[in-house]
Order: structure tokens, then sequence, then C-alpha cells
């Protein structure tokens, strides 16, 4: 009967649960609390357990009991702190999924670096939604974002609970898991909730802040709250159903919200846009022109720097702009910076004035159009994509990532006068001994000259990069030949060094991820009737060359080729990249119509619908999809240090096909070889003045390794499967059958 205990404490530790019917998600982050929702497909009473090491989860927090909806709020928590957790309706497990995570928002005011990922009207649950999510992913590498923000009509058709389970919770669940998500109502999630009893599938998921426990003043409802993130304070407001009248209580209460934030930075967010000229009009329907006749004078008078919308299918960014409240909408004498507010470009926007931007982010993965003429935006495109936000101390960079990849826009805001660093801005992961390019840009004050230095340990010891080099806003700097998790930019005035800013931490490594060719790169290409000369694919110049897409007859060219009758059967790509490094894997992905074939380095590494053959009057075998997309490993023996080249051809499936497609993108993980400990690795400090200290020792900073290598970062989880009541009811038999002698 010695067995009958020891069995009965493995029953207790077992991570026996109930199957998880929505992944955990992150709410209602505050300082010093956090709600962990998830959903089970039987009743229990859920527990999260959480640590600040996920092999030590010494601590837990208990929901109620026989639900399936769990949400388990953690209170007692330290801010601006990293912890793992783990959701159950079991036993505590030894650790914790490293995905299983989440880092507490830091103090108000806090200037802490942080990002935000904003995705509008993504519902879809198809291909292009992923394909966003993903480029984002892409785009980010290791510094995933700590906010996702969603601004609605983020489950289609009419929000139903199935379709928030497989259009929005299946869809993003390794992101919820460990980015505290804020939404805003969208009309569609409207059709099937209600904001006057807060019920309903939206209501029913989001754990959201009415109490005004994540900052700001209390809203009493969920259908628009405000919170706090760092040195920014965001307001969510109901667009859809909440009344929009001036005296009414939602927009009362942003007045008093607003007055009552002393942050640096406000963030404005709801579904439907003041200003649009997408797929809806904002001059012609009541939501839209409500919105900007009455809120927007709010949030003006308390100088609001940024709004996000959604609804209308596309994506637009205005100007800096302020008071332009009539219908129909002008642009004349509210435009306050004509320019395009890039750092490289026309300078960023000062925000210590009055003026906002705006945004349209209506492009997460649904079908877009409209014609994008708005007399107050800057930009708009018809092409799907999120928008990411990096937000630093007095500096605010915005970009649009395309669903292929491509940052098609970008921007920066920053607040009064002084240096602000552009880039790097942490986060990043770049090859030891590689170029990076760093940016800056002077607000206001005369700076003639800037030092630039370095730091591989988190500041504690600095070298330089540059002494009094000329304020033109950016350097290329050859970075040192060691691996290391805790690099430092920053920059200083050569007059006065404590006019200075600094990056975030970033990581350099032997071995990275890059993207070897992106989509949208440039393309030497050859459309004429005549095949190539026969070394086409070894050589390059003497071709005409353009960004992709390259193609015609789908109207998202980027490059518009030539279009005959009857077709030119095959048209030809070709482009070089340099690599300075060992490929150690890669992967390429193609666009095209109607049948592709890819040399690297003349040899072929992928090749469909070309059994015809490859001659140059030879037409596709069979007919692709439009914009077909595919995706295959290749060897990475076929690349070489130095100089490479990349060449495909695409052909037409027959002489009157009315389309054809192009581009390219190529992946991998790319090592660089580091010194021995001692060898060189970091450079000799020369005489950089009364502030100069001494390098650390580079032996201890060599073998750091790659960041993520670990496999932390992978975004996995494992299955539980609905039979996980087996392991239970097996030790159950045993222990009744040596209890009883059968």
């Amino acid at each position: 009967m010695r067995l009958l205990p020891f069995l009965l404490s493995l029953l207790f530790v077992a991570d026996i649960v109930a199957a998880q019917a929505r992944s955990p998600y992150l709410q209602s982050a505050a300082p010093t609390e956090i709600t962990v929702v998830w959903r089970t497909d039987s009743p229990g009473q859920g527990r999260v357990c959480y640590g600040t090491s996920s092999s030590s989860l010494g601590s837990m927090a208990m929901g109620a009991a026989s639900v399936t909806q769990h949400e388990v709020r953690l209170t007692g928590l330290s801010p601006d702190t990293r912890y793992y957790y783990a959701a159950t309706t079991g036993g505590c497990p030894r650790e914790a999924d490293p995905g299983d995570t989440f880092l507490t928002p830091p103090t108000p005011g806090t200037t802490r670096p942080f990002r935000m990922w904003v995705v509008g009207d993504s519902g879809t649950g198809d291909r292009r939604q992923a394909e966003v999510r993903d480029a984002m992913l892409g785009f980010v590498g290791s510094a995933r974002p700590d906010l996702f923000i969603h601004v609605g009509d983020m489950a289609y058709s009419d929000g139903t609970d199935q379709e928030f389970t497989r259009n929005f919770y299946d869809v993003y669940a390794d992101l919820l898991r460990n980015m505290i998500c804020w939404p805003a109502l969208g009309n569609h999630e409207g059709h099937s909730s209600m904001s006057a009893t807060e019920s309903g599938p939206y209501y029913e998921g989001f754990v959201l802040p009415r109490d005004g426990r994540s900052g700001g003043l209390s809203s009493g409802t969920e259908a628009y709250y405000s919170f706090d993130h760092a040195n920014v304070h965001f307001v969510v407001l109901d667009s859809h159903q909440s009344s929009r009248s001036p005296t009414g209580p939602m927009l009362t209460w942003l007045d008093e919200d607003l007055a009552a934030t002393d942050q640096q930075w406000i963030v404005a967010f709801w579904h439907h846009p003041p200003y649009t000229k997408g797929s809806h009009d904002s001059d012609r329907e009541g939501s839209l022109t409500e919105m900007r006749e009455n809120a927007l004078p709010i949030l003006d008078s308390h100088g609001v720097d940024l709004v996000l919308g959604g609804h209308s299918h596309i994506y637009e960014r205005s100007y800096l702009v302020h008071g332009a409240y009539d219908t129909p909408t002008t642009a004349a004498g509210f435009i306050v910076d004509t320019g395009d507010g890039r750092a490289d470009g026309d300078g960023a926007y000062d925000m210590a004035g009055p003026g906002a931007v705006y945004i349209v982010a209506g492009h997460g993965g649904t079908g877009l159009r409209g014609p994008g003429d708005h007399p107050l935006m800057y930009l708009s495109e018809l092409r799907n994509g999120s928008v990411l936000i990096d937000v630093n101390g007095g500096m605010m960079t915005v970009r649009n990532i395309r669903h292929d990849g491509a940052v098609s826009d970008e921007f920066t805001m920053v607040k009064g006068e002084g240096l602000y660093l552009l880039a790097p801005v942490g986060g990043e992961t770049f090859a030891s001994g590689s170029g990076v390019d760093i940016r800056w840009s002077a607000v206001g004050a005369v700076v003639p000259s800037i030092d630039i230095d370095y730091s591989i340990d988190g500041g504690t010891t600095w070298f330089p990069v540059v002494t009094g080099t000329e304020n033109d806003g950016h350097h290329a700097w050859l970075t040192p030949l060691v691996a290391t998790t805790e690099a430092v930019v920053r920059i200083r005035d050569s007059a006065d060094a404590s006019v200075m800013d600094q990056s975030g931490l970033f990581a350099l490594s032997n071995r990275v991820e890059v993207e070897l060719v992106p989509f949208g790169a440039t393309w030497e290409y050859s459309d004429g009737p005549d095949a190539p000369a026969a070394d086409w694919r070894t050589r390059l110049g003497g071709w005409p060359s353009g960004p992709a897409q390259l193609g015609y007859g789908d109207g998202d060219e980027a490059t518009e080729l030539r279009d005959e009758d009857p077709n030119i059967p095959t048209v030809y790509f070709r482009r070089g990249v340099t690599i300075d490094g060992d490929v150690d894997e890669a992967r390429l992905d193609v666009l095209f119509d109607d049948a592709i074939a890819v040399w690297i380095n003349d040899r072929m590494v992928y090749g469909t619908n070309v059994d015809a053959g490859l001659g140059h009057d030879s037409y596709a075998s069979a007919r692709s999809s439009d914009n077909q997309r595919e995706s295959t490993a290749v060897d990475p023996s076929v690349f070489v240090r130095g100089e490479n080249i990349v060449a495909a051809l695409v052909k037409q499936g027959s002489a009157s096909s009315s389309d054809l497609s192009f581009d390219l993108r190529i992946a991998g993980r790319v090592s660089v070889s580091l010194p021995p400990p001692g060898d060189g690795g970091v450079p000799p400090t020369p005489d950089a003045g009364p502030d100069a200290e001494v390098p650390v020792d580079a032996a201890r900073l060599t073998d750091a390794g790659a960041p993520g290598d670990g496999g932390s970062g992978c975004g996995c989880r494992a299955t539980r499967a609905k039979g996980s009541m087996l392991p239970l009811l097996l030790v159950l038999w045993f222990v009744r059958r040596r209890s009883t002698g059968v």
C-alpha cells in the first residue's frame, strides 16, 4: 500500500487540464497587475502559476470555479518586470512554456522604449490575414511588440463567438499569449454585441478596464476606456454604438480623462476614422462625420498626437493636421506641416505645437478598395498590411509593414528640441562585423557636430564610434566582432554632452536571421521579344530595372512590363546580393503568374509549371492562380561569401494570358567568424576625452551566443488533446486495482 500515496502525489502535481478552446491572452495590464484569460471545453477552476523565471512558478492566482471562460487577475506584480506563467485547470507544471510570458507596464511617465502593433479590419481568417501577421513577425524578429492594438472588425462577418475563435483568437494565438491586447469595437462586432448592456461575444471575450485600473479616469463601461503605458496615455472610444454627442457620456468622459493626464504623448483610437476616402467616405457617413466634428475638437484641445482608425479598407496616413472639423473636409489652413515626416526626408514632425497625425489601418486582411484621394493624406495605399509604432522617450516612429514585408511608409514624431536617435532603436539583432546605419534627428537647437559611442555591456563601458562628425543625420558604423545581447548606441552634442539620446538594448551575433532579398526589391528585367544572351544568369548590367512587383494586368504592379498581343512567352529577372558571411540555412518565397524558375549563382533552386521547357518560346505547362505564392527551402551551399546573383524567369500560360506577376524573397541565417577571445574583438579605445572608459574584457562577451537560440522565441506550443483525461483514468484504475487486490 506504500504505492498509493505516491500515486496520489503524482495525481496532484500532474498537468491534467481541460482542453483549451482558446489559448491564453493578456488583458487590462497595469504596472502591478494583469489579467490572464483563456477558455476550456469543459468547466473547471482556472489557476495561473507564475514567476520571474520560466522554471520557477512560485506564485499562483485562482479564478472562479466551474467555468469555461477563465479570467484570472494577477496582482502585487513589480512594474516593468518579465514574468512567465502557466494557465491551467490542473496542477502547476514544473516550468512555463517560454512563449507564455508578459512584461508588466512601467510606471506611468517612465520613458522606457516600447513597441506596439496596430491592426484593423483583419478578421477574415484567410491567407492574407496570415501574411500580414507573418510580415510583421518577419520584420521585428526577436523584438516583438509589447502591445497589440486592434481598431475593430476582428471577426467577420458578424462578430459571433465562433467567428471570434476562428478569425481572431486562433489566428493570433501565439501573439496574444505574450502581447497585451487592447481592442476597440468595430461595426461587425456590433452585429452581435451591445455596448449599452456590455453583452455579446465582444464583451464576453475581452476584460477591459472600466474602472480606470490601467490608468486614466474610470469610464464605468468597457465600451470606451483609457490606459497608460510608459509615457503614453491611450484613449479608446466606441464610435459604433455609444453616443457621439459632444454632451453625451462618452465625449464628456473623454474631455475629463484627457484633462487629468500629464503623460508626454496622447494616442487615441476607435473604429470609424474621421478622415478617409477608402471603401468609406468620411464626408458622407454619419458615424465618421460625427467623430470628426465632435471628438476631434476635444482631442485637439488636449494635445492629441496620433489618432488611429480602421473601417475603411485602405491604408491612409495624414500630414500633421489641426482643426479640420468641417464637412466636407478641406486642407487649406489645416495642414501644420506639409513635409513627409521622415528624418531622412523633410524632417520629423515636431509635436511641441498643435497638430496630430491620422492613420487609417483598415488593411489588416480584408479586401481593399477606394480612390484614396483625401486632401489631408500624405500617403494612401491599397495594399494589405499593419502598422508598427516604436516609442522611445520624446520620439515616436511609425512604419507601415505591407503583407509582403515591404515598409511602404515611415515617419517620425518628436516632442520638443533635442537630439533623437532614430536607429537603432533597440531590440534588433545585427551581424557582428556588419554595417549598421546609425540615424538621428536634431530638432530646434543648433548642433554643429555629433559624437557617437557604443557599448557592449548595456552602457557600463563606452567606446567611440566617431567624434565630431557632421550633424547630417546618419553615420555608417561597422559593428565590432563580438557577440552580445547588451549592445547600445548613444549620440551626443560634441559641444554639450548633456544633449544626448541613446538606443535600447540590441544584439550583436555571429548568427543572424536576415532578408537576403526582400519582397519589393529592385530587379533588372528583360521583357523583349527576343531571348537574352545565354549567359544572362551570370552577369549584371545593361537591362532596365525597377522595384517589384513587376508585371502587368493586375493593377498592383510597382513596375509595369511590356504587355504584347500575343504575349511574349518568357520574361527574365536578375539582381545581385552581397553576403558577408556563411549562409547556414535559407528559404525562398516566390510570387508569380503562371510559371517560374529560379537560379542562385547559376544553380537552379526552384521551378514550377516549367515542364514544357525553359526555352524562350515555350509557355507554362500549367496555369497558376493569380499572384500565386510558393515557398521552399534552399540548399545553403549555393551561396558564396561576397557577390551572388539571383536570376529568375516567369512564363505566361498562353499567348492570350491577361496578366503576369513576379516578386521574390530570400530569407536565411548567416554566420560570421568571430576572433578568438581577447584577439581584437573589441577595438582599443583612443583618447576620447575626460569621460573615456577602460574597455571591458572581450573574452567574456564572445561566447554570448545569438539571442533566442534556446528556442524561447519560437512561439511553439504543445497541443493538449481532448483525450487528456486518459492519464487520470489510468492512474485511478491502477490505484483502485492495488487497493482492492484485483
